[in-house]
């Protein structure tokens, strides 16, 4: 994962998990779980936290649901990303190349939660009603089997139904 800070003034900080590490605080690490919560923008500064999963010989013997041994997660570290100071000079933070933090009037603005959003209103919704009506004209069965084959819950589908203006009786799927 890489992770760019962008600040006022042209100072980009650049943040790369993937390379230029040592694995040996982590030993047994199968998965490296890595959490950047925005939630703490308000706070002390912003941290990117990481877990690991540890493998070992001596949980063999305890499966998980599906009979596989089973990874324990254990605590990582914390890294700070931006300092309060850094913070008030930051205009713009990626992971991966997609932009989850963002300055807009002098305000940061969670640039993550808004795309989530519009994708739900613009794209999601949009594809679920197309592909409801025209799986209700293939099939030739209960409006339940289509959202079921959809993947869709029907009180999901209700909600999009109704936020998109569309009428569309539906079947619980589960």
């Amino acid at each position: 994962m890489i992770v760019k800070a962008y600040y006022s003034g042209g100072r980009i900080d650049v943040f790369d998990t993937d390379r230029l590490v040592d694995g040996i605080p982590q030993p047994g690490n199968l998965l490296t779980n890595y959490t950047l919560d925005l939630s703490d923008v308000g706070g002390n500064g912003l941290w990117l936290r990481t877990y690991y999963h540890e493998a070992s010989d001596a949980y063999r013997d305890e499966p998980g649901p599906t009979g596989l041994p089973v990874a324990r997660r254990r605590d990582g570290w914390s890294f700070l990303i931006a300092d309060g100071d850094d913070l008030e000079r930051l205009n713009r933070l990626t992971v991966d190349g997609d932009t989850v933090l963002v300055r807009i009037a002098g305000e940061l603005m969670d640039a993550a939660a808004l795309s989530w959003a519009w994708e739900c209103a613009e794209d999601l919704s949009p594809k679920a009603m197309a592909a409801y009506r025209f799986l209700l004209g293939c099939m030739a069965g209960r409006e339940a089997d289509v959202l079921n084959a959809m993947g869709v819950p029907a009180e999901c589908f209700r909600a999009m139904a109704s936020a998109t203006g569309s009428d569309a009786p539906v079947e619980p799927r589960f």
